[in-house]
């Protein structure tokens, strides 16, 4: 079986005298890395405490360390071990099961940055001193926040912003916009940049805007120029500007197109400081794109800019200022700044520092203290660490506390997973048999939400063994819901066959999705044990459509099920926005299976997250339903071009 073989093909190697188990991409080593003895060592008695508290969430259960938890033994020293062998094998058979989101396997056995030992990381009087943001930038705080100056030598605040005492942000961002706008003054000199809204001095929410809550946005005004004369001007504040460059209400000012190019260069050239967004209305970003190809700029940074100049989907189109979005600085990532959209290729996502840091955390696992190791997985999950799944899924294997392996197992599905070595974990912790169908179900959620290919084959040998309990093949069928895969439905139709009841029914619930068709048959009166007539007539029909239907691809079963509901579409074409409407209303009336498609295709259409399963189809339909009706008063002209 998969299981067996992914068991047979790990190491196992344990970090016996650094007394951690970490599963190192699934694998554990069996021997203790040189590099990695800093964890273990206590921190020096006479190191001081960091001037300012660290304010985080609190979570439930991170409860202080005793003197004796924050203590553990000096491991003797080890022999040096080669392990370049096994790694390189393991490799081979580990790299088709990382999904393209996750790091590759090597990153696991890269060095480690030297970190904190785990008992100052979880002393709650712990103080840091430096500038911090924390959480997302529409839900986040700023600590320590450094104040933006109203006035400098390149830059002003505008005048109607000075009194909101919304000119607080990181130390990383003043510095990119002090930087950014003093260079562009030395290459193309003229008047000062105009800044609005940054964050208020502790961050949170503020009646400007929703975001701008962690010191890691800023709104710039755009660069202007006098239309007659040419002559640069001091832009009066944040002004407007239509598709040509014209400031709308102010008929003598137009865009400075060189000056504003210059600054997008700056932004992203920062050798510091990584940009996550610069918002503006697709028409200005235009004319800049435009503007840099004629100049011939650099190819690689005009294929950066055309990535993260963008007119935004669920605010104003930005015509009147450049909102300029950093993403979290490394020593604010590993204390908990998230950063949510696109990974730009090009930019440092810190996860090599934050697996070490996901180590030194880690370290605390070994604890005899209950408490000091549920503190250990509160940290990981408050930091969201991509790595706190597959080191969850690990401790929970070998915890000894009930309790604490719940929690464990609740860290491990709470956060996204990026990698298949969380995968695999999930995969190891359903084959042992000492767990019990309720912890076993947190596995099989991450397996579902994971929707990774490499847990497919393991998941149809659960449903089709025969020492497995139909309530856990329940499970296994759940976790297959969201795999949209033509290629299953030959083994679905084959399951319908001999599986009970409970089984049958969730693997009917796949089989509408991936098809958008239904029979009309109630799956979950269906079990092998109910009249075989009824089964057999029911199977009867399924496969007459599979025989009809299965040369033809995917996208027209979507377009036959869709037009059940009223919604016609051209041969072969794919739905665009005049399809949203009806998109909406399948929500709040269709059939599951098609209210289910029709929230992929709102989001294949539009470009915009919604949850797969979080939401019931009412809340969904609310939320599609309100987000279009402000798009389309808003985006007017992008609505008339899509017609």
């Amino acid at each position: 079986m998969p299981r067996q073989l992914l068991a047979s093909g790990y190491l196992r190697v344990r970090w016996t005298a650094c007394a951690l188990a970490i599963p190192v991409s699934a694998l554990a080593f069996g021997a203790c890395a040189t590099q990695n003895a800093a964890l273990t060592e206590a921190p020096p008695a006479a190191e001081k405490h960091r001037s300012y508290p660290a304010k985080l969430p609190p979570q439930a259960g991170a409860d202080g360390l005793s003197a004796q938890d924050a203590q553990i033994p000096t491991p003797a020293e080890k022999p040096r071990v080669d392990i370049d062998p096994a790694l390189q094998a393991a490799s081979a058979i580990l790299d088709g099961a990382l999904t393209s989101s996750g790091q590759r396997l090597s990153a696991w056995w890269t060095p480690l940055s030297e970190q904190p030992h785990y008992s100052e990381l979880l002393d709650p009087e712990r103080k840091i001193e430096y500038t911090l943001s924390t959480g997302s930038v529409g839900a986040g705080e700023l600590l320590n926040a450094r104040e933006f100056q109203h006035d400098g030598a390149h830059h002003s605040v505008i005048d109607r912003h000075r009194g909101r005492g919304t000119h607080y942000a990181t130390g990383a961002m003043i510095e990119l916009i002090l930087d950014a706008a003093r260079q562009v003054d030395e290459r193309v000199a003229g008047p000062k940049l105009r800044v609005g809204n940054m964050s208020l001095r502790r961050g949170g929410s503020m009646r400007w805007s929703r975001s701008h809550t962690s010191g890691r946005d800023a709104d710039l005004a755009f660069y202007c120029k006098d239309k007659k004369t040419g002559e640069r001007v001091l832009a009066p504040d944040l002004l407007r500007f239509d598709a040509t460059g014209q400031a709308i209400g102010h008929p003598n000012i137009e865009f400075d197109t060189e000056r504003n190019w210059e600054l997008v260069q700056a932004l992203l050239s920062h050798p510091t400081v990584d940009i996550q967004w610069l918002f503006i209305s697709n028409p200005l970003k235009d004319i800049l794109l435009h503007y840099a190809r004629s100049q011939n700029a650099d190819a690689d940074l005009i294929a950066r800019a055309s990535k993260v100049l963008h007119q935004p989907t669920d605010a104003l189109p930005h015509d009147d200022h450049l909102h300029l979005r950093i993403t979290c600085p490394e020593q604010d990532r590993l204390e908990g700044c998230l950063d949510y959209g696109p990974r730009w290729e090009w930019v440092d996502w810190h996860y090599d520092a934050l697996r070490a840091r996901s180590l030194a955390i880690a370290a605390a696992f070994e604890s005899p203290d209950a408490s000091t190791r549920q503190s250990a997985l509160d940290l990981l999950e408050r930091i969201r660490s991509p790595y706190a799944p597959v080191l969850a899924l690990s401790q929970a294997r070998r915890e000894p506390s009930d309790a604490v392996r719940l929690r464990a197992l609740e860290v491990a599905t709470n956060i996204p997973t990026e990698s298949g070595a969380a995968v695999v974990e999930a995969l190891k912790f359903v084959g042992q048999s000492d767990f019990n169908l309720d912890e076993k179900a947190y596995a099989y959620r991450l397996l579902r939400r994971a929707v990774d290919p490499f847990s497919l084959d393991p998941l149809k040998d659960i449903i089709t063994a025969s020492d497995v309990s139909p309530a856990e093949q329940r499970l296994a069928a759940d976790a297959l819901a969201h795999y949209m895969d033509p290629e299953l439905v030959p083994f679905l139709l084959t399951q319908l066959q001999t599986q009970p009841a409970g089984v049958a029914e969730k693997l009917a619930v796949l089989l509408r999705r991936i098809t958008n068709h239904s029979e009309d048959v109630d799956w979950s009166l269906l079990g092998m044990q109910s009249d075989s007539k009824e089964r057999e007539a029911a199977l009867s029909r399924w496969q007459d459509w599979w025989q009809a239907n299965q040369a033809r691809p995917r996208e027209e079963w979507l377009a036959e099920g869709f037009s059940t509901q009223g919604l016609a579409s051209a041969q072969g074409q794919p739905l665009d926005l005049e399809a949203v409407d009806a998109l909406i209303a399948m929500l709040g009336s269709a059939p599951d299976h098609i209210a289910y498609n029709a929230n992929l295709e709102l989001k294949r259409i539009t470009g915009r997250w919604a949850p797969l399963e979080a939401w019931d189809n009412a809340r969904l339909q609310k939320y599609w339903a309100r987000w279009w009706k402000w798009w389309q008063a808003n985006h007017p002209k992008d609505l008339l071009a899509s017609r």
